[in-house]
């Protein structure tokens, strides 16, 4: 129970608030001025505690029995203004999972149509005996669309369709995107012969359950068993636009550049995709850091303080300090001289 203690967090915070407000009122000079700031202390701190209250309401929906234990004035309160949407539910895509367990489809693969086997992904919930991987900064972009098609059927989900169709086909780069690493997909020799899809719901395990991190329960069946040529399947694709398709064509690898970037791509093709990016980030990280260290410094170096001291002094010209030294004419004397001449 979470969402009561901070409840009342909140709410001995707003009381906080209302008594200093208060304390400020009481010091305010002049009878108009105190009137004026009385009214305004009124009006707002009685709005501010209504919409406290009524933001109590949809936040209490992350916890059943909070939202039950809830004050009924609030409830009412909630409900004469929940058309003006002054207050909503409490955090991102809250809605996304439900409160009763995560839902997530399971895709299965057979070849005599009797004994399954469940084809697990690299990133969402499956085996009930992994722990969730850490995938930041990537993001497995089909592992959460798979979250998407769980929240509604199929047929809400198109591209769901062209996935089992692929997975009969046996489509390498599409496989790919489930596990990169081959040998860990369970029909990498042989294609499946039939398909199908589970809906579960998953919750995480208790503390006390030893080796499990996931506890799931059975929902219904998310798509019906088909194969290649299959009736329902045909008839899906056709529904969709996603039959008689002209393959796309193969792109030229007749150049350098092209056969370069295909051999560095098989050649981290077993890699998961955060391995790949965290490698990426401290390589570059490492660069820079070596830049940083060995990196050209000033040419321009101050000399040590001892240096300075030893440097010897500039010999200096006997020359230039005999002409230095030597009085510089007096010009009162030749502008004399000069006025007795013209006279």
């Amino acid at each position: 129970m979470v969402t009561l203690p901070t409840m009342w967090l909140g709410g001995a915070s707003l009381a906080w608030e209302l008594l200093a407000a208060l304390w400020r009122w009481t010091q305010v000079q002049g009878s108009l001025r105190k009137l004026w700031t009385a009214v305004q202390l009124s009006i707002f701190g009685t709005a501010t505690v209504a919409m406290f209250l009524v933001s109590l309401v949809p936040y209490s929906y992350m916890e059943p029995s909070t939202h039950g234990r809830l004050w009924t004035g609030a409830h009412r309160l909630f409900g004469a203004v929940e058309h003006l949407q002054l207050a909503n539910s409490y955090g991102l895509f809250r809605r996304m999972t439900g409160l009763g367990g995560r839902p997530e489809v399971v895709l299965e693969g057979s070849y005599d149509k009797q004994h399954w086997t469940e084809i697990e992904f690299m990133y969402k919930p499956g085996n009930v005996s992994r722990p969730p991987p850490l995938v930041a900064p990537h993001q497995p972009r089909l592992d959460w669309q798979m979250w998407f098609a769980a929240l509604g059927p199929h047929t809400h989900s198109p591209w769901f369709t062209s996935l089992v169709l692929c997975l009969l086909q046996g489509n390498e780069p599409v496989i790919r995107l489930i596990q990169s690493d081959g040998a860990r997909y369970p029909f990498h020799q042989q294609p499946p012969t039939y398909v199908r899809a589970q809906r579960y719901k998953y919750w995480f395990s208790q503390p006390g359950e030893q080796g499990q991190w996931w506890r799931r329960q059975w929902v219904e069946e998310f798509f019906p068993p088909v194969s290649l040529g299959d009736p329902t399947l045909d008839t899906l694709l056709r529904q969709f636009g996603l039959q008689d398709k002209s393959p796309r064509r193969a792109r030229s690898s007749s150049n350098a550049l092209a056969q370069a970037l295909q051999w560095v791509r098989k050649q981290l093709s077993p890699l998961e995709a955060p391995t790949l990016l965290w490698g990426l980030i401290l390589a570059v990280g490492a660069i820079r850091v070596l830049q940083a260290l060995l990196g050209p410094r000033s040419s321009r170096a101050s000399p040590p303080p001892g240096e300075e001291k030893h440097r010897p002094a500039p010999k200096k010209d006997p020359g230039a300090a005999t002409d230095q030294a030597a009085p510089a004419p007096n010009s009162s004397n030749s502008g004399s001289q000069t006025a007795r001449r013209k006279k």
